[in-house]
């Protein structure tokens, strides 16, 4: 019995060491109320944008949450923008991926290069479509839901896709498929496979995903785990957790130390947030 206490405890301490460092540091405007998305223009800019339901819409803000500015990608439509990334020669990827039903037959990633954006109103962007090979039926069977995705990240060229699981039972997977960088119409190549957890779509469903210096960062309504790049596959090595409990579905670190995240504004549990995390 003792000994159970003792493990109670220790999990509880270690739950508040990992969420006290959590700080809200501001909120966001009203327009910018279903927040997706995030990605650094530079060391004081970061770029957001709306799920569903908005104009194709890149939002700046500044490190307090303020919107500075806002560009209309014009050849765009926004089904559902569910994530943004960079990669290493100036480009900005916006992941139309949200598929919460499983039956999209064709996803869209807009390809804009960062230095069009600062400056304008409206901007063109270069286009990239896919599909899943292993997706059969639209929507498939309750057991493979697994075709939504709200993570997109970038690495070694290529960009990563990670589904959000909807499948009834709930399995607790995240599957990365893999994508080229140059417009074009692709199937997408299943690549791995990361097992999240099992107590249900509000806790072990990945919102969104970042990758930095060979760190994998995937995100759900309640933490973040951390994954190291090894010998050509991703290993776990911690999880952080995002007290309060809110629906956080942005998450960026330029250094693997400091941690933005934003949540989308929810009637019962709030949001609407810039937070900012300082890892030990």
């Amino acid at each position: 019995m003792l000994k159970n206490v003792i493990v109670i405890f220790l999990f509880i301490n270690c739950y508040y060491l990992n969420a006290q460092n959590i700080v809200r540091i501001g909120s966001l405007p009203e327009s910018i109320s279903e927040t997706s998305g995030l990605v650094f223009y530079n060391d004081s800019l970061l770029i957001t944008h709306n799920d569903s339901g908005d104009k194709p819409i890149l939002y700046f803000i500044n490190l307090k949450g303020k919107l500075v500015h806002q560009v209309l990608v014009e050849n765009a439509s926004n089904t559902d923008w569910e994530d943004v990334c960079t990669d290493n020669q100036g480009n900005l990827y916006v992941g139309d991926i949200g598929n919460n039903r499983n039956d999209r037959k064709s996803l869209t990633i807009y390809k804009i290069l960062m230095d069009r954006l600062i400056g304008k109103v409206k901007v063109n962007a270069e286009v990239i479509t896919f599909s899943y090979p292993d997706q059969k039926l639209f929507p498939p069977m309750d057991s493979l839901k697994n075709f939504d995705a709200e993570g997109l990240a970038f690495h070694n060229d290529s960009l990563l896709i990670f589904t959000k699981c909807r499948a009834t039972p709930f399995n607790g997977y995240s599957y990365c498929y893999k994508l080229p960088t140059t417009p074009g119409k692709y199937l997408a190549k299943k690549s791995f496979e990361l097992f999240i957890g099992k107590k249900g779509f509000m806790r072990d469903a990945v919102t969104a995903a970042t990758i930095c210096n060979n760190k994998l960062y995937l995100l759900t309504y309640n933490r973040f785990l951390v994954y190291n790049y090894q010998i050509g596959r991703w290993v776990f090595q911690e999880q952080h957790f995002t007290n309060p409990y809110s629906q956080k579905e942005a998450i960026i670190t330029k250094d693997n130390r400091t941690i933005y995240l934003t949540d989308e504004l929810q009637k019962i549990v709030g949001g609407g947030k810039l937070y900012k995390m300082e890892l030990k």
